[in-house]
């Protein structure tokens, strides 16, 4: 298990050179919708296969979430409705997750369904970090315009410290969003990283994480650390 690491973060306004102290033992990596069914291959296998080993070599809590149904399946479902399911029956089908092989969920490490784009939501997920005395989230997964951002909504709500890897998420642009001259590659991106950094939670990257990992093994650490 590793010792406490300083990783620089990002907050509308607050300090560039800002740094949050991560102590592994309290701190859960949270995988959203990183399923095959839902996850961007690309960002999976170079960024979150990553931050996902780093994460478990640090010793920090290993928690997954999925999608298990579409809505909860009558006639008058807002949930199946808007994603153009009304034909179906009965969308209470719970699903069996595949994982692609580089973030397969190991034995011990929870795998959670969930019903709603909230993951704490009619889950046991709350309930499951506090018995480990979790106080801080490293979340990734997919998207920040829907089941991430909601969780990390959540998150922050039930009381966790919360950190978004933001190359560890997409949107998903629209033709008129896409625009590789911005920052974040579109503006859909853009606004909802600026509105998770305003009011929510910090952001890093998964190039940081294993930066500030790399630095405890080698015994250095950085400054403008703020617990």
């Amino acid at each position: 298990m590793s010792k406490e690491m300083n990783l620089p973060v990002r907050k509308y306004n607050a300090d560039p050179q800002l740094a949050l102290r991560i102590v592994p033992k309290s701190t859960a990596f949270l995988l959203v919708d990183c399923d095959e069914s839902a996850a961007d291959i690309n960002i999976v296998e170079n960024h979150i296969a990553t931050a996902l080993k780093i994460a478990r070599e640090s010793g920090m809590k290993i928690v997954y979430l999925y999608n298990a149904i579409s809505g909860v399946g009558g006639p008058n479902d807002v949930t199946t409705r808007i994603h153009g399911l009304d034909d179906m029956e009965n969308s209470w089908k719970p699903l069996i997750p595949k994982f692609n092989k580089r973030i397969q969920p190991l034995e011990g490490e929870p795998v959670i369904p969930k019903s709603h784009k909230d993951g704490f939501n009619g889950t046991v997920l709350d309930y499951y970090l506090k018995t480990w005395n979790i106080d801080t989230i490293i979340a990734v997964g997919f998207s920040i315009k829907s089941c991430l951002f909601h969780t990390c909504t959540s998150a922050r709500h039930h009381n966790y410290r919360v950190i978004m890897l933001r190359d560890c998420t997409n949107t998903g642009e629209f033709p008129d969003t896409l625009d590789l001259g911005n920052p974040e590659g579109g503006w859909m991106k853009f606004v909802f990283v600026r509105m998770y950094e305003t009011d929510i939670g910090y952001t890093s990257t998964s190039l940081e994480l294993n930066e500030a990992y790399l630095s405890v093994r080698g015994g250095v650490l950085r400054s403008k650390t703020k617990t």
